[in-house]
C-alpha cells in the first residue's frame, strides 16, 4: 500500500484551478517527499495524499480548491486576526479533512479539529548564537499600534524613557536591527509582550527569548505554564506588573532564574517548526 504524502502549501498561496498546475517543488515537505512525487504538479497528488493550507477567505466557498488531495486547514493566528475564519469554520469544517487550531472554542464545536499551538521562532540558528550576557534589558517593538499588545509595548517604551530605566528599546518602530537574536542574546532580560492575551496563544516572541536564554518579563498567554515551565520567567498579568518587574530586575535575579530558563529551552525548541508540527499532528491522527 502506498504511504500517503503530507505537504504544506506555502503561506499566501492561491487556491482554486491555478493551484493544480503549480509544481510540487513549490510545496513544503516537512516529513519527507515520496519518490513517486519527486516531480510533477499539485494535480498529481492523489485522493489519499494530504495538503495542509493556511487560511484564505475563498477556501470556505470555492467549488474546487484545486487539488484531489485531502485538505487540512491550519488556523493559528489570534482570533482578532482570524475571527471570520473561526466563525465560518463552524459551518464549513466539512470541506476539510482536518482543521488545526489552538482555539478551544472552535475545537469544541467541530468533530474534525486537531489542537495545534502557534509558537515558531525567528532565531533558527539559536544553538550557534553567542549567549554571553553583557547588557541588562531589551524591549522590542514595531511601529504597529493595532492590537492590545502593540499599544502596551508603546506605553511601556514611554514609561522606561520617562523613568530613565536601563532598557534598550529596539525594533522597527525605534532602533531596527538585522537579526532577532541581536535584540535578545546579549541581554539578561527582555520585555516580551504578545500582540494579544489569549488562552493557548504564544508566539516566537516568547520562544525566541527562551532560546536565547534571556529571561522574559512576559505578558501574554495566560496558561503558558501548560506548554513551557515558567520557573525561569517573570509572568505578568497587567501593565503594572510589567512595570514593577522591569524596575526590580537585577543581576542576582537573573542568576537565580537562569538555571530554570535553561531547562525550559528544550520545551521552547519543541515549538520551533510550525509546519513540521502540523504534519506530525496530522499524521498522528490518521
Amino acid at each position: 500500500m502506498t504511504e500517503a504524502a503530507i505537504a504544506v502549501l506555502p503561506y499566501g498561496s492561491k487556491l482554486g484551478r491555478c493551484l493544480s498546475v503549480r509544481d510540487l517543488d513549490e510545496l513544503i515537505w516537512p516529513i519527507g517527499r515520496p519518490a513517486r512525487l519527486s516531480s510533477g504538479r499539485i494535480a498529481d497528488l492523489s485522493p489519499d495524499d494530504h495538503l495542509i493550507i493556511y487560511p484564505k477567505t475563498n477556501m470556505h466557498f470555492l467549488p474546487n480548491l484545486g487539488t484531489r488531495a485531502k485538505v487540512t486547514a491550519m488556523v493559528v493566528e489570534p482570533s482578532i486576526i482570524h475571527a471570520r475564519h473561526l466563525r465560518w469554520l463552524r459551518l464549513t469544517y466539512r470541506r476539510f479533512f482536518r482543521v488545526m487550531t489552538y482555539h478551544q472554542t472552535l475545537l469544541d464545536h467541530i468533530p474534525n479539529g486537531l489542537f495545534l499551538p502557534y509558537g515558531t521562532t525567528w532565531v533558527p540558528d539559536y544553538d550557534e548564537i553567542n549567549l554571553e550576557k553583557t547588557r541588562h534589558m531589551s524591549l522590542i517593538a514595531s511601529g504597529k499600534r493595532d492590537h492590545e499588545g502593540h499599544q502596551l509595548r508603546h506605553r511601556l517604551v514611554q514609561h522606561v524613557h520617562q523613568a530613565q530605566l536601563d532598557v534598550k528599546v529596539l525594533g522597527r518602530g525605534y532602533a531596527p536591527f538585522d537579526r532577532k537574536s541581536e535584540g535578545l542574546a546579549p541581554y539578561r532580560f527582555s520585555v516580551v509582550i504578545e500582540n494579544v492575551r489569549e488562552p493557548n496563544y504564544f508566539s516566537e516572541k516568547l520562544v525566541d527569548a527562551i532560546l536565547c536564554e534571556t529571561v522574559p518579563i512576559y505578558w501574554g498567554c495566560p496558561n503558558i505554564a501548560d506548554f513551557i515551565d515558567t520557573a525561569g520567567m517573570i509572568i505578568c498579568g497587567t501593565e503594572e506588573d510589567v512595570e514593577r518587574a522591569i524596575a526590580a530586575a537585577s543581576q542576582a535575579q537573573y542568576d537565580a532564574l537562569a538555571p530554570a530558563l535553561q531547562r525550559a529551552k528544550p520545551q521552547a525548541a519543541s515549538f520551533f517548526d510550525l509546519e513540521l508540527r502540523a504534519a506530525e499532528t496530522l499524521k498522528a491522527s490518521l
